[in-house]
């Protein structure tokens, strides 16, 4: 009783423990799915938007910016800028002084913005200067007119037709003093010009097609102060070249150090070396997803980190099974807690039918008694005939029922049950039971195989393990083929012992393997009803069986039914 009340408890818990197991785990893989489609659509609407930008400003840039440590240089050390100065509206500067000592009360120093013209002479060079005092970081020179235009430090004014170079020079230092040499070249005073922004008259195509020097730009640029949150999420840039994939501009996008032409280029190189459209590249360190697109003579790169995705997808995958871990020992334990609160009535109704069947028997085991040794008195007195015979016939059945019940009711009392378990040698028992039932089998037609290995010794009950047998052969004898062989076998493996019954049954249905151990069971099958029985041979020997600790199954295949028994030794 306690055995089958446990296995109940044990189903239960195995059964609502799995269900619990797979709604936690779908749950997290939902929830994981879901956020992953959630960030890679974040992911797509970034490139959208940095795409149809890019689209917007191929042909219409109005400032870009350029690092001269990029540009190219002259033998003067003058840096040359690809653009026309009629173009432009206004060049910033941005540079600082430095000095070796602050003595002075002031200091300064400048070079000029040169370019080329016609003139009358021929073509000459004409430049703006620029100066920086100390407290200066950047200085904008204007170039909405060219009245203030210098040649040789004279002023002069020019028109904008007579503008012929495609370029500009920004200037080294020419000039530097301070209030302690203020009309000398005072040698204490440093200044380095990093960078410059250009500002555009008219929204034109200014792009240099042989892509000497990439400008520069970023979301600040484009969006002025009206970003879109969505950029601000994910660390982002693109790139724009030309159809023979020469780098024109560069748009930093949120980052925090801008890329420098030569990164830019390597990944323009790696990019359509490998003629994919999208793919990955690492830059310092971190993984970029980029993508190509293609328009009106354009090519636009966009790259987007992603490892911040892959990172926190990696993090909630972790804190996801970390949290389901913990949910799932939760009602786990409260599974096992509520598991006794289940199979309480269970194991109320089956306690309550356990006493039913073994106070049913005892009751009626003393009528039967009187009943069969009345109808004995009366045949002996007034002589047998057909109406006695049948009442004995009765009685006796009714008897071996009610013994059926009683074993199976003491079987289910554990505690009483287990009693009598000693070490035996099990192959003895099982051959000598066998030995009973070799001419029965002879008489009825059928032959019996045994093989059973020796010295096989476990802890037992003998006259259980005998009735096990016996309800084996039994049943093998009632429902075999007629003139069939039993193949009966007892084998140690590993640390336990083996026992399988097999009897051909060309009757039996396969539907009703699973009922073969339930109380009462008798098959449909015609043949198979014919046979005396109750259906509890087969309940008593899984009793037996559990009381030993083992195990009992049976399969039906080929016509073959076949009953095997596992037993620790």
């Amino acid at each position: 009783m306690n055995s089958s009340i446990d296995k109940f408890r044990k189903k239960y818990i195995i059964t609502a423990s799995v269900i619990v197991f797979a709604v936690v785990l779908l749950m997290i893989i939902t929830l994981n799915f879901l956020m992953q489609m959630s960030y890679r659509n974040e992911g797509r609407i970034i490139r959208n938007i940095i795409e149809r930008v890019a689209v917007s400003h191929l042909s219409q840039p109005v400032n870009e910016h350029f690092n001269l440590s990029e540009a190219e240089q002259t033998e003067n050390g003058d840096y040359k800028i690809p653009r026309s100065i009629k173009d432009i509206s206004k060049i910033t500067v941005y540079g600082s002084i430095n000095y070796k000592n602050n003595s002075a009360l002031w200091y300064s120093a400048g070079g000029g913005l040169l370019f080329e013209a016609d003139t009358e002479d021929g073509t000459e060079w004409f430049y703006k200067d620029y100066s920086f005092s100390r407290d200066s970081s950047s200085i904008s020179i204007s170039f909405e007119d060219y009245d203030n235009i210098k040649s040789d430090y004279t002023n002069i004014s020019i028109n904008q037709s007579q503008i012929t170079s495609s370029y500009f020079l920004v200037s080294v230092v020419w000039w530097k003093n301070s209030s302690n040499i203020p009309e000398g070249y005072d040698d204490n005073v440093e200044i380095s010009i990093d960078s410059i922004d250009i500002s555009y008259k008219n929204q034109a195509n200014i792009q240099t097609p042989d892509g000497t020097l990439a400008a520069h730009s970023s979301f600040t640029d484009i969006f002025e102060n009206d970003i879109p949150e969505a950029l601000n999420n994910m660390n982002s840039f693109y790139l724009v070249t030309d159809d023979s994939h020469n780098l024109l501009s560069i748009n930093d996008g949120n980052l925090m150090k801008p890329l420098d032409n030569s990164k830019a280029r390597r990944y323009v190189s790696e990019i359509f070396g490998s003629e994919k459209e999208n793919g990955t590249i690492t830059k310092d360190g971190t993984v970029y997803s980029y993508n190509v697109m293609h328009n009106d003579g354009f090519n636009i790169i966009t790259f987007i980190n992603e490892s911040f995705i892959n990172t926190f997808n990696g993090n909630l995958m972790k804190i996801s099974f970390l949290v389901g871990g913990i949910i799932f020992l939760i009602l786990f334990v409260l599974i096992v807690k509520v598991s006794g609160l289940v199979v309480k009535p269970v194991a109320d109704s089956m306690e309550r039918q356990k006493r039913f069947i073994s106070d049913a028997s005892h009751e009626l085991k003393t009528p039967i008694t009187v009943i069969s040794t009345t109808i004995d008195i009366i045949g002996n007195k007034y002589g047998k005939n057909r109406w006695t015979e049948c009442i004995k016939e009765q009685s006796v059945k009714m008897q071996k029922l009610v013994a059926e019940l009683l074993d199976l009711s003491r079987l289910l009392e554990t505690d009483n049950a287990a009693s009598g378990f000693e070490t035996h040698d099990i192959s003895d028992i099982i051959s000598n039971s066998l030995l009973y039932f070799e001419s029965l089998f002879f008489e009825s037609g059928k032959t019996l195989n045994q093989d059973v290995e020796e010295n096989i010794r476990i802890n037992c009950n003998e006259d259980k393990i005998s009735q096990l047998v016996g309800i084996l052969m039994d049943n093998a004898l009632k429902y075999s083929d007629e003139k069939s062989v039993i193949d009966f076998s007892l084998k140690k493996s590993g640390d336990t012992a083996v026992i399988r019954c097999s009897n051909p049954c060309s009757d039996f249905s396969a539907s009703d393997t699973s009922k073969l151990f339930e109380r009462f069971f008798r098959s449909e099958n015609d043949h198979i009803h014919e046979q005396e029985g109750f259906g509890l041979g087969l309940s008593i020997a899984q009793a037996i069986t559990e009381l030993h600790g083992g195990k009992i199954s049976a399969q039906y295949e080929n016509n073959i039914i076949t009953f095997t028994i596992v037993l620790n030794l």
